[in-house]
């Protein structure tokens, strides 16, 4: 199962199949990780020319 949460653009069935199929790197898009609790500093992070995804965890 693949949980998609806060992305902002793009096309969903076919960017879900790709992730479902383990067809996309996705380790790589990542930027950053922040836990919950440091959300306005991942934003800004986010913000950020270059930065791809920034994830926030609990």
């Amino acid at each position: 199962m693949v949980s998609v949460i806060g992305s902002r653009c793009g096309r969903f069935a076919p960017a879900l199949d790709l992730l479902g199929r383990n067809a996309v790197a996705v380790d790589g898009l990542i930027s950053d990780e922040y836990p919950l609790v440091d959300g306005l500093r991942a934003m800004e992070r986010a913000a950020a020319p270059g930065v791809l995804k920034v994830l926030l965890r609990p």
